[in-house]
């Protein structure tokens, strides 16, 4: 690799270049755009720390010895860190700058003072890992320093052009296009911010794909040969975006009012994703790979935008009655993080996919809202289910709840109020009854190996109720008087002789759960019957016959065991 001649260089080049080998280095670290002055903070790699706490990276441009001036700079960026209100989230044990200089032992020693009198440590980061980085990285240098754009672009229209779903003018074969394309993908490996991802095919278009960094899915298909070609543009880095953004003009067509103008507004006020209705945009988009191009009647879908997850994603959260006793807790996975013009976003998703809770926070007017959605829990083992449903039940005034990482001590984590939740009545009441039923299921779960589902609640009978109650008096060790109907004879099977006057048998007793079948062994009990005969059904013979008073007692057949 050629080595880089750093004092040569434009002073805004040096800050470009070796801020993008920090973003590649640390993929999910973020560029900090200034707004009024960046507060300290270049690039910020949220939770990568120790214990999860937050690293700040500061880039200069100096190339040679830090005068006073420069160590004043360096020492205000540092000193506006740490009282600027807008970083007043952040946990900052690290701090680094990152020059293209080593520093003197003197200069390695005033740094690492300015850090311990503000309570971190402050790294050099200096020409030795700047040159390490540019010999793991030397697309950027290529990129930004080479040339390597313009190379780039023309690789771009090759690749466009042979990738495209309408049939090639000049008729190349096979194998041509594959050597065309193989060659253009070779430079397109170079670039250093995006990754591009080519298929192409006939007849059903493929699905979205769900990898992390796509920031860009472009599907183009020919009405008449019904062929296809796909591009997906992945993101090296979380600042890849930011560097080389991709850009939308156009109009869009919305309906004032409608959910789809809703949607746009969350998108707009906190980056959640949006999609517009179909054949709604027209306009142009500028973007990476030689892919933009004009669009008419075409759908625009945006996903989660700053979509960072930052570190410990996977947290848990209990709900704590107001004297500490854990009432319920369930693990989250926090899967989208994003922010608009008005504040921040945040959602989270139960692991077992049981419900997900949408966090949004209004900067401006210094509110937040929550917003917990009851996913379909229909054929969702019961094991999985109650649990989560129960956690939701106690979500009211006064319990509150406690966040903490999944793996660290609860009692180490954070209190939230926000869980002292109002739910609309309806669904109060669909909760309280939904936890009932799955209690009792969950105990007649613990009777079979077999996985009881949650069966469709807007399907459940009256009488399998009814049945699942009897279940669980039964487990709880009562006997229980079952009245069936008047019109209706027993058909019991006896081994040996007909019992004369009251008797007791063991038998399966079958609940219905959905589409499920499950049987509790019992023993039944017939006082006084009234035998009407016997008959042969498939081979066996079974005894007819009635009670008195048209009922049968159960109880758990173990209970007579004991």
């Amino acid at each position: 690799m050629t080595r880089v001649e750093w004092t040569r260089l434009d002073g805004a080049d040096v800050e470009a270049v070796v801020a993008m080998f920090v973003n590649r280095e640390h993929p999910h670290s973020t560029r900090i755009t200034p707004s009024r002055g960046d507060g300290g903070v270049d690039i910020l790699d949220r939770g990568a720390g120790p214990g999860g706490s937050d690293v700040v990276y500061q880039v200069k441009r100096y190339t040679e010895p830090l005068g006073k001036n420069e160590k004043d700079a360096v020492e205000n960026s540092l000193a506006t860190l740490m009282k600027d209100p807008r970083w007043s989230d952040l946990n900052v044990k690290e701090w680094h700058l990152v020059l293209p200089w080593d520093p003197s032992p003197e200069a390695d020693k005033w740094l690492h003072g300015i850090g311990e009198g503000h309570g971190v440590r402050a790294i050099w980061n200096g020409l030795t890992r700047v040159e390490s980085l540019a010999a793991k990285y030397p697309e950027v240098i290529d990129y930004y320093l080479h040339g390597g754009r313009s190379r780039m672009e023309e690789a771009y229209k090759v690749v466009a052009t042979a990738f495209s779903a309408t049939k090639a003018a000049n008729g190349l074969s096979v194998p041509a296009v594959h050597e065309t394309v193989e060659t253009a993908l070779q430079t397109l490996e170079d670039d250093p911010h995006y990754r591009y991802e080519h298929r192409f095919g006939s007849g059903g278009m493929p699905p979205v794909s769900s990898r992390p960094g796509l920031v860009l899915h472009m599907a183009s298909q020919d009405s008449v040969t019904g062929n296809w070609a796909v591009v997906d543009v992945i993101a090296r880095c979380a600042a890849s975006s930011a560097e080389r953004p991709i850009q939308v003009e156009g109009r869009l067509t919305i309906a004032t009012g409608s959910p789809a103008h809703k949607s746009f507004e969350d998108f707009i006020a906190y980056g959640s994703p949006f999609q517009s209705p179909q054949g709604s945009f027209s306009g142009t988009i500028d973007a990476p790979g030689g892919l933009g191009r004009a669009l008419e009647e075409a759908t625009v879908s945006v996903w989660s935008t700053n979509n960072e997850l930052g570190g410990d994603p996977e947290l848990r959260l209990e709900i704590l009655a107001p004297d500490m006793t854990v009432l319920g807790s369930v693990d989250l996975d926090r899967v989208e993080r994003s922010h608009g013009a008005e504040g921040y976003r945040v959602v989270l998703k139960e692991t077992n996919g049981v419900f997900e809770m949408e966090d949004r926070y209004n900067v401006s007017g210094n509110n937040s809202s929550r917003i917990i959605t009851l996913n379909n829990l229909t054929d969702m083992p019961i094991s999985k289910v109650l649990p989560a449903v129960t956690f939701l039940q106690h979500c009211h005034s006064p319990n509150i709840g406690r966040l903490s990482r999944r793996y660290a001590p609860p009692e180490k984590g954070v209190f939230d109020s926000n869980l002292a939740l109002q739910w609309p009545e309806a669904f109060e009441k669909r909760l309280t009854m939904m936890v009932q039923l799955l209690g009792f299921l969950a105990k007649l779960q613990s009777e079979t190996g077999d996985v009881i589902k949650v069966p469709d609640t807007e399907a459940v009978q009256e009488e399998e109720i009814k049945g699942w109650q009897l279940a669980d008096r039964l487990l709880q060790g009562l006997e229980v008087s079952v009245t069936y109907k008047e019109e209706d004879v027993i058909f019991i099977g006896l081994d040996g002789d007909t019992p004369e006057g009251s008797f007791e048998a063991s038998l399966p007793l079958e609940f219905t759960v959905g589409q499920q079948k499950v049987a509790l062994q019992v023993i039944a009990r017939f006082d006084n019957p009234i035998i009407l005969g016997h008959r042969d059904i498939e081979g066996s013979t079974y005894t007819m016959l009635e009670t008195p008073e048209h009922s049968v007692k159960y109880r758990l057949e173990r209970e007579s065991a004991s």
